[in-house]
């Protein structure tokens, strides 16, 4: 039962960066939709008269201050986790 640990974490690093690897993903779909209607928005002149153009803009600004995060955090996720996955690997080796 020596390799049960190292199997186990080996499989928990390698979920944990596939976790990471999906965050990834709906952060940048989410940020595709998000800023391809951005000049729509702009461009809208009853909206921009309605709402103003700074609200408009910075509603976009917070948005890609949320996506950053977001980002920052599931590239964490998959770098932790690829460490655990190569840290369980190592072990076997001494």
């Amino acid at each position: 039962m020596t390799g049960t640990p190292k199997r186990s974490s080996q499989r928990v690093g390698a979920l944990l960066f596939a976790s990471g690897m999906v965050a990834l993903a709906v952060v940048f779909t989410l940020a595709a939709i998000a800023f391809t209607r951005l000049p729509a928005e702009i461009a809208d002149a009853k909206r921009v008269a309605e709402q103003g153009l700074g609200r408009i803009l910075a509603s976009a600004a917070a948005k890609a201050v949320f996506l950053l995060v977001m980002t920052y955090a599931g590239s964490l996720f998959a770098s932790r986790g690829l460490e655990l996955y190569q840290a369980a690997g190592r072990k076997e080796g001494r």
